[in-house]
């Protein structure tokens, strides 16, 4: 592929651009989807291509294709210097330059290679016929899901910037419908990894069916403003929510509620934010992101302090910063832009179970509703739909669905209390959370 890549520096640089950048990129999917202990789906999907990225007279021209050819390696390199030619020029866009050695990590399990396709099926199977087994109230498993994929990676430009690597990782997800006296509950779980033994299928099933069987007997409850405990998947989905405030493309322009509270207190003391994409485990992890530029651990709040933001190499320059790693792209049809590698929630850990015991009423909130249209990153507010189960006097007692949950995410950062013991990789976005304990919080409901 590095021949492809020089072929490409090569033709670009002969029909007048300054600098050049090739990202390539080679991958394969697969994804089973069985009811019924049938296979219902199996398919496979490979892709391969290329994104060339050329600097000229200060504008970008950016065009990619699938076509390896000769021909397609040349029409590629003109249509990228042809869209330079018609950009306007940017003075913080430039090539970005070499930054150091690549992180010492390795996101490539080879056991995932070696697997079969009648493994992965097996695999899917487990995950129904637990969920099924795991309570006599769960009358249908909707969605049970085995997906992987893997891809090497390949990056060279003119600034002396080269290197590749391989990824992997692969999941398992169960959607189940539980039905007691007529009412409907739904619940679902995950089981992330590299690897197949890397993932347990039974808990998967059992957990999906718990989360559905727990609330069947849901109503809605008293409005009322109490502490709250939000599970993994939700806590995740708020942090995600966060972290696009927290780059620093958001903040240039205009659209971050943390912009100018560098260094000021923005959340409660025990909390620790931090992007980390050499961490062994992480889903997103990488030895350099889309740009070259290695990978890292980057606080951004730390003991409740905001210690920064995220940054490519054309915010860095903007801000006259350096990049932190984040410069990431989704394929090879992509430009490069700010985003979270992998979000990790720290802070001392406290007992679930005693989390809970020093909460005379309250509600742990085990699903939301919107929280990526319900939450203004720029003003903080939010109000989402919610379901969960009421704490009375340090107990789960009654489900409840149809309330809300509002308030504003600077408010609730200052609030947290307390996380939880029990941090899990939730792969909307690669984000390692525990749950976490909120006060006070509003709850809308009769």
């Amino acid at each position: 592929m590095f021949e492809v890549l020089d072929a490409v520096l090569e033709r670009a640089v002969a029909r007048g651009a300054n600098d050049v950048e090739v990202f390539a990129e080679a991958s394969t999917s697969r994804h089973i989807k069985v009811y019924r202990q049938e296979v219902e789906q199996l398919t496979a999907a490979r892709r391969r291509g290329l994104g060339v990225r050329v600097f000229r007279d200060g504008a970008v021209g950016h065009a990619y294709t699938s076509d390896l050819s000769e021909s397609g390696l040349e029409e590629v390199v003109a249509r990228a210097v042809d869209h330079a030619a018609v950009s306007d020029p940017d003075e913080f866009s430039a090539l970005p330059q070499p930054a150091g050695e690549p992180a010492d990590v390795h996101p490539y399990d080879e056991r995932l290679a070696k697997a079969t396709d009648d493994q992965r099926i097996e695999l899917a199977l487990k995950v129904e016929a637990a969920a099924v087994a795991a309570d006599e109230r769960v009358k249908t498993v909707e969605d049970t899901v085995y997906a992987d994929g893997e891809a090497e990676v390949f990056l060279a430009s003119t600034a002396g910037v080269r290197g590749s690597y391989r990824s992997n990782q692969c999941y398992t997800f169960a959607y189940v419908l539980a039905e007691q006296d007529g009412q409907v509950e739904t619940g679902y779980s995950y089981s992330v990894g590299r690897a197949l033994e890397a993932l347990d299928a039974v808990a998967c099933g059992n957990e999906a069916a718990q989360r559905a069987c727990r609330q069947l007997g849901a109503r809605k409850c008293a409005s009322m403003t109490v502490p709250v405990v939000l599970d993994p998947f939700v806590a995740a989905a708020f942090f995600g929510v966060l972290s696009s405030a927290l780059t620093a493309d958001a903040v240039q322009k205009g659209r971050s509620l943390f912009a100018g509270r560098e260094g000021q207190a923005v959340a409660a003391d025990l909390l620790t934010l931090a992007d980390d994409g050499t961490r062994p485990d992480g889903l997103d992890s990488a030895p350099f992101d889309g740009e070259g530029t290695p990978c890292r651990r980057t606080p951004l709040i730390q003991g409740g302090v905001l210690q920064g933001f995220l940054y490519d190499s054309y915010t860095a320059r903007k801000a006259g910063r350096a990049s932190t790693g984040n410069g990431l792209r989704g394929s090879y049809s992509s430009l490069p832009g700010v985003h979270p590698t992998n979000l990790v929630v720290e802070g001392q850990a406290t007992p679930l179970d005693e989390m809970l015991a020093g909460i005379t009423k309250g509600v742990l909130v085990t699903n939301a509703v919107g929280v990526h249209s319900g939450a203004n990153p720029i003003t903080g507010q939010f109000s989402v739909g919610i379901s969960g189960i009421l704490i009375e006097d340090g107990r789960l007692t009654t489900p409840v669905r149809e309330v809300t949950l509002a308030g504003d995410i600077l408010g609730m950062l200052s609030g947290i209390r307390a996380l939880g013991d029990d941090a899990r990789w939730v792969p909307s976005g690669s984000i390692l959370t525990p749950s976490v304990l909120i006060e006070p919080m509003a709850i809308g409901g009769t």
